[in-house]
């Protein structure tokens, strides 16, 4: 037992330090500056993304390369992790090229603003860029007052800050204020051969060779200052995710989240109820920790949280009190209603599917009612070792004694007491023990 607890702490203590250590991925610089940065934003934009991209933009200036390139292909994000990556688009000393690739890719949502504050734009063939409207479970921006606005003071504000921003970055960017303040408050979106030709974006290009051919020679207003892009014989540096990273990044699925919370609840409530099982409560930890980095990525609904929470609790009652299933009923309806509302998401995807709410309230339910309740019978059941374990058993009389005498019970000689006269061969039950004496009884009375 003490190996297994040194392990699980070595492997814990692992764990935390591989997953909270995020390092830059170091890429060498070059000397004659013939090199662009090549960053690749693919999936929702969230809070690893967000600091993944900001980072690698920065390095990328650092390490003395001529220009970026965004390699873009998302359907949205979240708003904070958006602004963060445009902040460093925004004030980033080289040049930033943002390019929905690969052909059938989209910059939807987030990925507009960010294709809106890029230095130069651009698009493959079947591709699209808008619906930028704000999306949010916790606001109805259906309800419409007599002017056609949203009927909530709070939808308002967000709706009109969100148009004033998608504006302010057009106007920095001289591309077209009126797209771009419909793809906000329409929902308005534009393929590839509408947004050039409305001058929401610079350049179609087929590939990444099309691109780097499109920008030679290309003049624009960097900071301030004329920047022209010299892409003859220009190498490409590659700024990768690190491994942790992307292993952090793949808890962007709620299923995962779900499922690690689950986990966490039961390993680590086996591990209370059973001290010294380790397996469960190692489980329970580890899957803990990685629950907490996934809701930084995924934002999750407290009420959800904690009406699943109230599903285990009840689960659990329905153990010790008879409520002929009603507690069971309200721990069905309480995860279920929680898993439903968990996800603040507005992604397509960001919600748990219905067979995934459903297939786990069947696995939950088999575990509380099968494990847990083998758990609990082995709390409840007598002792069945020690002296007390002889409790209840029957003992043969080794000779004829009145009051005080010796019987076998399972094989062994015991002191015993009984009130009366007792014969040799005459079983008794044992009532009690008193120290190391059976009290005991005739079995007929």
């Amino acid at each position: 037992m003490r190996v297994l607890k040194k392990i699980s702490i070595i492997v814990l203590s692992f764990i935390l330090f591989n997953i909270f250590s995020f390092e830059r991925l170091s890429v060498a610089s070059n000397d004659n500056k013939n090199t662009y940065a090549l960053i690749e934003l693919n999936g929702s934009v969230n809070p690893i993304i967000a600091s993944y991209v900001s980072q690698s933009i920065e390095k990328a200036a650092d390490d003395g390369n001529q220009f970026i390139i965004i390699v873009m292909d998302t359907p949205g994000g979240l708003m904070d992790s958006m602004r963060e990556i445009i902040k460093s688009i925004l004030t980033s000393k080289i040049p930033v090229v943002v390019y929905t690739y690969p052909k059938g890719a989209q910059a939807a949502s987030a990925g507009g603003f960010i294709m809106l504050a890029s230095h130069v734009a651009a698009m493959s063939p079947g591709t699209e860029i808008g619906a930028m409207h704000p999306v949010s479970p916790m606001l109805d921006f259906m309800k419409k007052d007599k002017q056609g606005d949203p009927e909530g003071v709070m939808e308002k504000k967000v709706l009109n800050d969100t148009i004033a921003y998608a504006r302010s970055l057009a106007q920095k960017r001289g591309r077209n204020v009126d797209w771009a303040v419909d793809a906000v408050a329409k929902a308005i979106s534009s393929s590839y051969k509408e947004a050039l030709k409305l001058k929401v974006i610079d350049i179609v290009a087929e590939d990444i060779n099309d691109l780097l051919s499109q920008l030679n020679n290309k003049t624009i207003d960097l900071n301030g200052s004329t920047f022209t892009f010299k892409t003859g014989g220009i190498k490409e540096v590659k700024y990768l995710m690190t491994w942790k990273e992307r292993l952090v990044n793949r808890f962007a699925d709620p299923q995962i989240i779900f499922l690690l919370f689950i986990l966490a609840i039961a390993g680590i409530g086996l591990e209370i109820k059973n001290p010294g099982m380790f397996v469960p409560g190692i489980i329970g930890g580890i899957s803990l920790i990685l629950f907490l980095l996934g809701i930084r990525i995924i934002p999750i609904n407290a009420v959800g949280l904690m009406l699943i929470i109230l599903a285990f609790v009840l689960f659990i009652l329905e153990l010790k009190i008879q409520s002929f299933g009603l507690l069971t009923l309200g721990g069905i309806v309480s995860f279920f209603m929680g898993a439903t509302i968990l996800f603040d998401s507005p992604l397509p995807g960001g919600g748990l599917p219905m067979t995934t709410i459903v297939g786990m309230i069947i696995v939950i339910l088999a575990f509380v009612f099968i494990v847990v309740r083998a758990v609990f019978n082995v709390h409840r059941g007598k002792v069945t070792t020690g002296i007390d374990g002889l409790i209840g058993e029957e003992g043969v009389a080794l000779s004829d004694f009145s009051g005080k005498g010796k019987i076998m019970v399972h094989g062994e000689i015991w002191n015993a007491e009984f009130s009366g006269e007792v014969k040799k061969g005459e079983v008794l039950l044992v009532e009690k023990a008193n120290g190391m004496t059976l009290i005991t009884r005739k079995k007929n009375t």
